[in-house]
């Protein structure tokens, strides 16, 4: 019994480890894509040659799908499962993609050539309040949801207090009620509000909204298998990463 409570305790502290870590990664991210002063940004680093800089970001970008698409199967969370505690497979998970970016910021090549370019001090402060206003929308979201659940701290906490996992149930609530996936809508505004944008910013930021429109086909189709019918309307009247015109009063009032 003392042994299974150390082992308890061993898991909640991986998990606010992985959170942490997450977290980290989630704020320099902002800072990476948006060009804040960190050690690196999108537009740092040593100059290679513009094929070169290319196929290293490609591969750095197809790496983060690789592995959130892998860890994301059923299949792979079942196999983690029998080496690991189901308890602290959506902390590994957090602290894998957590890893991934590392690598992604540390070997970007920058591509420096400017696609597009607003001057002024306007209206620099413009899109970067656009740009914060989508990253605010990202981090509300998931508290919408259950943020301590989404990055893996909420399921060993809950075993340590001893506490069984509540049935999964299908809720609408704030952001969500005007659109599906209010993150990841947080997440594309974010990305792609900038007064400068270059070559490289634009090939991760398109990279990466390719990765999410595609992951966002997989989980409907999964949400629609886990609640049928209740999904399918929810799906008719609000819109996936945009709100909806509305088409009639009835709809509002739903």
């Amino acid at each position: 019994m003392k042994h299974s409570r150390i082992t308890v305790f061993a898991e909640l502290a991986y998990a606010s480890v992985c959170y942490l870590a997450a977290v980290g990664a989630m704020f320099y991210f902002i800072a990476f894509i948006n060009g804040l002063p960190v050690p690196k940004a999108i537009n740092d680093g040593p100059a290679l040659d513009m094929t070169t800089a290319l196929c290293l970001d490609l591969g750095l970008i197809a790496l983060f799908g690789v592995q959130h698409s892998l860890m994301a199967r059923q299949s792979f969370k079942r196999w983690l499962t029998r080496r690991i505690s189901p308890t602290i497979e959506r902390a590994t998970y957090c602290l894998a993609t957590t890893l991934v970016f590392a690598v992604i910021f540390y070997f970007w090549a920058p591509l420096p050539t400017v696609v597009w370019s607003v001057d002024g001090e306007s209206a620099r402060v413009f899109f970067l309040t656009l740009a914060f206003a989508g990253w605010g929308v990202m981090f509300l979201a998931t508290f919408m949801l259950d943020h301590f659940e989404l990055f893996g701290l909420r399921q060993p906490w809950r075993k340590f207090r001893g506490q069984s996992a509540p049935a999964s149930e299908f809720r609408v609530t704030q952001f969500y009620r005007v659109v599906r996936h209010p993150i990841q809508s947080g997440i594309l505004v974010g990305m792609w509000s900038t007064s400068v944008a270059t070559v490289g910013h634009c090939v991760f930021a398109g990279g990466m909204t390719l990765y999410i429109l595609i992951g966002l086909y997989f989980e409907e189709r999964d949400l629609v298998r886990e609640f049928g019918r209740t999904y399918l309307d929810y799906r008719r009247r609000v819109g996936m990463l945009f709100p909806l015109p509305k088409r009639e009063k009835t709809d509002a009032r739903r």
